[in-house]
């Protein structure tokens, strides 16, 4: 069977990352290397994952289990960068320290990735309390070449993507052939790193002509907290980065690129202003006035 690595990028998640664990133990074919990575914690976190590690040991035992302890907080991108130079198996997941993996997940990636010979397999979620699930077919179906029950290939990936309904990289849910990442990283950006670092892998999937596969059940389900990155409140507009991709992909002369970038130029928008107090609202949007304003090409 194919071996398969999961990294995990740990930064103050205390109060979930022993359920996370307790997910990847109750694997029916469970990793074969896990890689925890603590991007300086203050929280105890890197403890209560020891402990966990401890009392999961018997049902670990043939995953091998690598700690990198990162000195300085650098977000989530570049703490998985750290867990991706570790990583030595053919395939690769990463997992965030607050999620959780249904018990089938590994098996399955391996199965589908195995049999359809798939460079990469964007996975479906579910999210707590929020209720959100992706994929919805439906809304997806004009993207969509079904390969067998529950899987889909994606007849133009590159545009399939770029869908304002398709979630690539939300819930690290991704699963890669790992030679596909070859020089790639995140960004140092933490937020949009996610979708920017797959898109980037992807367009080299593509130029090779290598099948991307879309899992429809939900093998992942994540939390979405009122503290995590993607929902905490800002108070200054400065603080809000442009996504990576946009910065990367508007003027790009590929139009699946513009439309990626235009996409995710729209949700970043709508981000913002739902994040943003009354008074931030207005010098956010007169600063990237030009931004939002260039017709989508």
């Amino acid at each position: 069977m194919t071996s398969l690595a999961v990294v995990i990028p740990l930064f103050d998640k205390r109060a979930f990352v022993a359920e996370t664990i307790a997910s990847l133990a109750g694997q029916e074919v469970p990793p074969d290397a896990l890689i925890l990575v603590d991007d300086a914690s203050i929280d105890g976190s890197a403890e209560v994952a020891e402990q966990a590690l401890a009392h999961h040991a018997a049902a670990l035992a043939g995953t091998r289990v690598e700690w990198v302890r990162r000195a300085e907080n650098g977000g989530p991108g570049a703490a998985r960068n750290s867990g991706i130079e570790r990583a030595d198996c053919e395939l690769l997941l990463c997992l965030d320290a607050d999620d959780r993996l249904r018990p089938d997940a590994l098996r399955y990636m391996r199965d589908i990735m195995d049999r359809h010979a798939l460079a990469m397999a964007v996975i479906g979620y579910a999210s707590d309390p929020a209720g959100e699930v992706f994929p919805e077919l439906a809304l997806l179906a004009a993207e969509l070449a079904p390969i067998e029950e529950g899987l889909f290939g994606l007849a133009d990936p590159l545009r399939a993507v770029a869908h304002p309904e398709f979630m690539m990289g939300r819930a690290s849910n991704v699963v890669v052939r790992r030679r596909w990442i070859g020089a790639h990283r995140y960004e140092r950006a933490r937020l949009n790193e996610g979708v920017d670092f797959w898109y980037r892998v992807l367009k080299d999937v593509v130029a090779a002509d290598a099948p991307v596969g879309l899992v429809a059940e939900p093998l992942i389900r994540f939390r979405v907290s009122p503290d995590s990155l993607s929902h905490r409140r800002c108070g200054d507009w400065r603080a809000l980065e442009v996504p990576p991709t946009v910065l990367r992909y508007r003027t790009s002369a590929d139009r699946r690129d513009r439309r990626m970038a235009a996409m995710l130029l729209a949700r970043w928008h709508d981000h913002a202003l739902g994040i943003l107090p009354e008074d931030q609202r207005a010098p956010f949007l007169a600063q990237y006035r030009d931004l939002f304003e260039t017709p989508d090409a």
